[in-house]
C-alpha cells in the first residue's frame, strides 16, 4: 500500500515536467566536492567509521526537474559488501504552491562490483521558509528488494536557520527506519536492530565556495544502537566535512 501511494504521489508529481517542456532547459552543470571524516546517513556510518571523499554533478533540464549523479568512497565497509565506493543517482521534480514547496524522488543506490547491493527508493516531502528559518518535511521509501532484506521506510523533520549577519547556518533532522524484514542479515545494512531514530545537529560556515562543517548524530533503538557488525558504525559521532561547489 505505501509503495503505491510513493508510486502515485511521484507520478503526478513527475508528470507534470511534461508541462514544462516548453520552458527553457538549464544545462549548466553544477558540481561540488566534499572531504568527510565519516560519511554519515541517517546516523549510521557508510564509510566504516572512516574519512571518505565525494562528489556530485547536477543538471536541470528542465525547469523544476533536475537530475545528479554522486560516487562517494565507502573504505569497503560492511554495510554494503565491501563495495569501496557507492554511486547515488537521483531524478528531482520540485513544485511551488505559494508558500509551500513540495518534491519528488526517484533515486538508485549502486555499489560497483557488488550489484547485489544495489537498491531504488522512492521520497517525496514538502517545505516552507518563515523568516530566516526553513522546515522540511520528508520521506523515503524502498519497496521490498533482496539487497535490502525486505523493505524500509524513512520519515524525517528538518529545519535549518541562517544566523543573520554570519556566515553560519545551523540545522537540526530528526528521522525515523521502519519497514518489513524477510532477511535480518540484509535489512541490517538499512535498519540494524529494526526500527530506530536518527537525530543529527548541523553547524555551516559558508565562505565564497567553500563550506566547513561540523555534524554531531546519534541514533537509538529503545536503547543506543551499538553492537552487532554493521551496527558498530551507528550512536553517537561527531564528524566535520569541507565542501567546494561550482
Amino acid at each position: 500500500m505505501r509503495l503505491r501511494a510513493a508510486t502515485i504521489f511521484s507520478g503526478l508529481l513527475l508528470g507534470g515536467q511534461a508541462m514544462q517542456a516548453a520552458r527553457a532547459a538549464d544545462w549548466s552543470p553544477s558540481l561540488s566536492a566534499t572531504l568527510t571524516s565519516d560519511e554519515r546517513r541517517r546516523g549510521l556510518s557508510w564509510s566504516d567509521g572512516r574519512p571518505a571523499a565525494s562528489a556530485r554533478l547536477s543538471l536541470q533540464p528542465v525547469e523544476g526537474l533536475s537530475v545528479s549523479v554522486a560516487g562517494t568512497t565507502l573504505r569497503h565497509g560492511a554495510r554494503h559488501d565491501g563495495a569501496a565506493i557507492g554511486i547515488d543517482s537521483a531524478l528531482v521534480y520540485t513544485q511551488d504552491f505559494g508558500a509551500i514547496r513540495a518534491d519528488a524522488q526517484v533515486s538508485h543506490h549502486a555499489f560497483p562490483g557488488h550489484g547485489g547491493a544495489n537498491y531504488v527508493e522512492l521520497g517525496g516531502g514538502a517545505g516552507t521558509t518563515i523568516g530566516p528559518v526553513q522546515f522540511d518535511l520528508f520521506g523515503l521509501y524502498a519497496p521490498k528488494q533482496d539487497a535490502i532484506g525486505g523493505d524500509n521506510l524513512y520519515l524525517a523533520a528538518a529545519a535549518s536557520v541562517a544566523i543573520v549577519g554570519t556566515p553560519v547556518t545551523v540545522g537540526a533532522q530528526v528521522g525515523r527506519s521502519s519497514g518489513t524484514s524477510d532477511d535480518p542479515v540484509r535489512s541490517a545494512r538499512l535498519r540494524p536492530h529494526g526500527r530506530y531514530t536518527d537525530a543529527a545537529l548541523r553547524v555551516d560556515y559558508v565562505a565564497g565556495p567553500f563550506t566547513i562543517g561540523v555534524d554531531l548524530t546519534d541514533s537509538w533503538h529503545g536503547r543506543r544502537v551499538a553492537s552487532g557488525p554493521i551496527a558498530a558504525d551507528a550512536g553517537r559521532r561527531l564528524s566535520a566535512r569541507i565542501g567546494v561547489s561550482l
